[in-house]
């Protein structure tokens, strides 16, 4: 709900005068594979095709830079871990910031056999009958997500490695598709170590005002369907555009764009990475209304609940106490989309059901926000090194001897 209602304030900020215009560096344009490949890291693509006929491109960082000098690496040994990524995100938001920040080249530098998922609608998706231009595409939520998206990713990545079980980080939506899947299909419990959540979006009543406004005043899905728009989705020329002239004045407080971001997701000037932030813009991925309105429902309703029959039908609670495996709920002090409160309702849910390993801050500063957690302008030393420390300890803890 947030980024639909921040892409539609770009729009009605495009000509404003005073903007900066500024080029787009070119990890803006590089895929996934390219990106990998340019930081001197050995990379795969795998595909999977759903139960429900989506097929999903998945990037596999096998080795790190120092071994993949070599002629060749060993798989055996190796630890297997899948991050999923967020709403409006991609596999891209866990390499974009580069070797020494990102989460999934310092997993693989510490010889982690890294995969990156991504979910149904970005560009790495597609479908085996519906094309993008197709209202049938885009007839799914996080539930499909859940349901469908992540088991197959995991069963991929236990297929090719030989692994009984893998290791998940899930990034906000990441992780709502985590517990939709647990919750109803909990026979994959089974097939995980352990389950880091960064800044989980499960309860989310704090965003309640917001929904409301933009499902039940402005009718803002309905809106947009009857002008044939049939996603949230932005040509990329007019994008490219958009940020060229309106965002990035030349001191972070002054940027228009980033002010209004931080009005939602909690105020960050001090990690504001100027330089790759518009091509993180400019990476963002499609979403489905029905993403958009199946948030507002567990924000409207204040239940974690599925789908059903439509936003404004009843509200059926996922069965959480169907999570058994450790989870690892790691939330910003400053996160004003998943806050610290609703993270510690959900923490009370899990411990009861004996699921809880730990609820912390994500790191010791103040200000760490919702963003900070994948694009931070010190995200390697805030929160990713010693998230691999974690990572270790926890394998150590429940992962094969």
């Amino acid at each position: 709900m947030v980024f639909l209602i921040f892409r539609l304030f770009l729009l009605l900020c495009f000509g404003l005068a005073g903007c900066e215009r500024r080029y787009l560096r070119k990890e803006a344009y590089d895929t996934v594979p390219e990106l990998i490949t340019s930081a001197g890291y050995p990379v795969e693509k795998h595909r999977v095709t759903t139960e429900d006929g989506y097929i999903i491109q998945m990037h596999r960082i096998p080795a790190g830079r120092r071994v993949a000098r070599k002629a060749g690496f060993s798989e055996k040994g190796k630890k297997a871990i899948l991050i999923v990524h967020g709403l409006l995100g991609s596999s891209s938001d866990f390499i974009i910031m580069g070797p020494e920040r990102s989460l999934a080249y310092l997993l693989a530098d510490e010889g982690y056999d890294v995969w990156l998922g991504n979910l149904r609608g970005n560009v790495y998706t597609s479908h085996v009958n519906y094309t993008k231009k197709s209202p049938k595409f885009w007839e799914f939520s996080f539930h499909e997500h859940g349901k469908y998206d992540v088991p197959a990713m995991i069963d991929k990545v236990l297929n090719v490695t030989k692994l009984p079980r893998l290791m998940y980080v899930g990034y906000s939506m990441g992780t709502t598709s985590f517990f939709v899947m647990a919750s109803e299909r909990p026979e994959y419990n089974n097939k995980v170590i352990s389950f880091v959540a960064l800044a989980p979006a499960v309860y989310l009543a704090n965003m309640k005002t917001i929904a409301m406004t933009a499902l039940k005043t402005l009718e803002l899905p309905q809106r947009m369907r009857s002008q044939g728009m049939l996603s949230l989705v932005f040509r990329r020329d007019l994008l490219d555009l958009l940020i060229r002239n309106v965002c990035f004045r030349s001191k972070p407080e002054e940027d228009i764009c980033m002010r209004f971001m931080y009005m939602i997701v909690g105020d960050d000037h001090e990690q504001f990475d100027k330089e790759l932030t518009a091509a993180i813009l400019y990476r963002v991925q499609p979403a489905s209304w029905r993403q958009l309105e199946h948030f507002g429902k567990i924000a409207m309703s204040d239940v974690f609940t599925s789908w059903g029959d439509g936003v404004w039908g009843a509200a059926r609670a996922y069965n959480l106490s169907n999570v058994r495996v450790p989870v690892s709920l790691l939330y910003g002090e400053n996160d004003m989309l998943t806050e610290k409160n609703q993270i510690m309702r959900l923490a009370e849910v899990l411990s009861a059901t004996g699921s809880l390993e730990v609820v912390r801050p994500a790191c010791d500063w103040a200000k760490f926000n919702h963003l900070d957690f994948v694009f931070a302008k010190d995200l390697g030393t805030l929160l990713n090194k010693p998230l691999v420390d974690y990572i270790k300890s926890l394998f150590n803890k429940y992962g094969p001897s």
